[in-house]
């Protein structure tokens, strides 16, 4: 009870400190009172809202042949196994776009995950989403005392807070990653094998759907590992939400 309390308290200062809709989250630059997510113009128009993402790994796409999309989703998924049942991302990661993340994650800027959430929360209106659970990519211990904060597990806090669907902390790291931007696809796959376990409160979750929300989609080797933990501990269907996705060119087809 303390922490969450502890929690709130931040929150408040936060608000007072940044408060909505006097400047520009990315640029800083002044912005009118019912300007959308508290962006300029400016950098709203630079933001590339994912509007048709694939059916499956969310991600847009690019130049896909029609046999390819009818069989697999995109040429990104084809020929590879997901344990999640569905990707929703809200954003392109681009050089404006990551500026959001990286705030929230390495310039302690924690208030940028209500805007976020709010993003997400519109995104999963749109895709008619329905869960009965938010659950959420956890740091491994050492991690999140060096951060302070998850930033996955403040977004789906706060994204909890606009719904009103519960969050569970189910979800533990056996271990300490190396961090996985270093890595290739294949090194992620084997750096992430067993990392993951499923907590004791498990029970709440057998046969339920789930939202695991997460900051990037980048090759999905993170959350389908905690997928397939989740699915063979009794999950019926899982949907990740991401705010940002990385668009990789080469993976598409012309």
């Amino acid at each position: 009870m303390i922490p969450n309390i502890f929690s709130d308290l931040i929150d408040v200062f936060l608000d007072f400190l940044y408060p909505e809709n006097i400047s520009c989250i990315l640029c800083n630059s002044p912005i009118s009172k019912n300007t959308v997510y508290s962006m300029c113009k400016s950098c709203f128009n630079n933001i590339n809202f994912i509007l048709d993402g694939c059916i499956k790994c969310g991600k847009p796409i690019i130049n896909y042949s029609l046999e390819e999309q009818s069989i697999d989703g995109c040429s990104y998924c084809l020929n590879k196994g997901f344990y999640f049942d569905k990707v929703i991302s809200c954003v392109e990661y681009t050089e404006i776009s990551k500026k959001i993340i990286f705030g929230l994650k390495y310039n302690n800027k924690t208030y940028l995950s209500k805007y976020i959430s709010i993003i997400m929360k519109e995104k999963l209106e749109l895709e008619n989403v329905k869960f009965d659970y938010i659950l959420f990519v956890p740091l491994h211990k050492k991690r999140l005392r060096k951060r302070g904060f998850n930033q996955a597990e403040k977004i789906a806090d706060n994204l909890s807070k606009i719904i009103n669907i519960p969050v569970i902390d189910c979800i533990g790291r056996r271990y300490n990653t190396r961090r996985l931007y270093k890595l290739g696809k294949e090194d992620r796959v084997n750096e992430l094998k067993n990392a993951f376990i499923i907590k004791n409160n498990i029970m709440n979750l057998k046969n339920k759907n789930v939202l695991l929300v997460d900051d990037i989609f980048t090759t999905g080797s993170t959350v389908n590992e905690i997928s397939k933990v989740l699915k063979i501990n009794g999950v019926n269907k899982i949907v990740v939400a991401t705010f940002l996705t990385r668009v990789d060119t080469s993976y598409t087809t012309m």
